[in-house]
């Protein structure tokens, strides 16, 4: 029986690759358009297995168990040419050779995306399955405009798909969040696309932003303490409100994964599948920032209580977040949170996560479109 790549795997092999094959000096795309169709895509990357996937295959270690030969360390992203080739001669691509090569090409990856990052270019999402760096290069007060540069998430693919079944997509899956200004706005249409020179230009009609809940006015909720569990307090279990239970409000909302809750399906963040992304990436906080702007900004329509509002309710704006340490304590990863918050203006604190770290990517519901009711 072979041990082969789970998908997320696969999918997390070739985004850190950035879809280009990893072996040395050749750099392959192995994503791009073909003439199928005005939106036809060929994918011909390979998720090889650095060493073999069955007994007989090329370098093969029994000692090994079946987690270990799946596990995203065991993969190499290349093009269908060099997967051939390192599995025909495995006299000279040992398995340390294949793992310094991927390390190699991963390295030189977030080499070229730290220079966009020091450049004016931003990462933007658009939709629950795009993510982009690309410039916001016009606002209005019913539409944004950007221009893509590169997909990180997604392809030319996913947007013309989202586009074309915008109606069928959930209204809370509906949204453009641009990292720079901290903000994003839920559409109002589907998404206009055109080309600029080499640019795809894509132009959003968007709703208002929602008014947020004064933090003075929260409501209360029960308190967690430093073990992120219920106390008692005076004989009764310990309540917070008001500004007192911001922190707990961002905790709660953005340690739930999506798909978790089930009465609220495609509520939760999707924090930790960008961490197994990119956990080596120098983006990791940006894209996890975007995730906390959606939380902040994007109306939910909860059909329990028919009442529309954000999951964090008195955040503005998201300036930034910062990843402190994910070693401290198993599962519980502190992030330092620079928000402006209603009633309150700048305010700034320390909260931890829950995010079940491990070695393999989690195989959460993550990353689907919700189809509208």
């Amino acid at each position: 029986m072979r041990d082969d790549f789970t998908k997320p795997t696969k999918n997390a092999l070739a985004l850190r690759a950035n879809f280009k094959c990893s072996f040395t000096d050749c750099g392959m795309p192995t994503s791009g358009p073909n003439d199928s169709s005005p939106d036809g895509v060929t994918k011909i990357g390979v998720a090889a297995h650095i060493h073999g996937a069955s007994p007989l295959g090329p370098r093969y270690l029994s000692s090994m168990s079946s987690d270990e030969r799946k596990n995203f360390k065991n993969g190499i992203w290349l093009c269908p040419t060099h997967s051939t080739l390192i599995d025909q001669d495995t006299t000279k691509y040992t398995a340390d050779f294949l793992r310094e090569m991927k390390a190699a090409h991963e390295n030189k990856i977030q080499s070229e995306m730290s220079g966009l990052k020091k450049s004016n270019i931003d990462l933007i999402a658009l939709g629950p399955d795009m993510v982009f760096s690309g410039e916001l290069i016009g606002i209005k007060s019913d539409a944004w405009q950007v221009r893509i540069l590169h997909f990180i998430v997604g392809d030319l693919h996913t947007l013309i798909t989202f586009a074309e079944r915008y109606e069928q997509i959930d209204p809370y899956d509906r949204y453009i969040l641009v990292n720079s200004l901290g903000d994003g706005r839920q559409l109002s249409g589907a998404p206009e696309i055109s080309k600029s020179g080499s640019d795809y230009v894509v132009c959003t009609k968007v709703r208002n932003s929602l008014p947020r809940i004064n933090a003075h006015n929260l409501p209360r909720d029960f308190a967690l303490n430093d073990g992120h569990d219920l106390f008692v307090e005076n004989g009764n279990i310990a309540v917070v409100s008001g500004l007192d239970a911001l922190p707990q409000r961002i905790k709660s909302a953005l340690s739930l994964q999506r798909g978790e809750s089930p009465s609220h399906r495609n509520v939760g963040a999707r924090i930790i599948e960008y961490f197994y992304l990119f956990r080596d990436s120098t983006w990791l906080s940006n894209l996890i920032k975007l995730e906390v702007i959606r939380n902040a900004c994007i109306p939910y329509l909860d059909p329990i209580q028919n009442k529309e509002y954000t999951l964090l309710q008195s955040i503005n704006r998201v300036n930034n977040i910062e990843i402190l340490d994910t070693e401290s304590k198993p599962n519980w990863v502190p992030f330092h949170f620079d928000l402006i918050v209603e009633g309150i203006g700048s305010w700034k604190r320390d909260i931890s996560i829950f995010m079940p770290i491990g070695d393999e990517f989690p195989n959460y519901p993550l990353g689907t479109k919700t189809e509208a009711k």
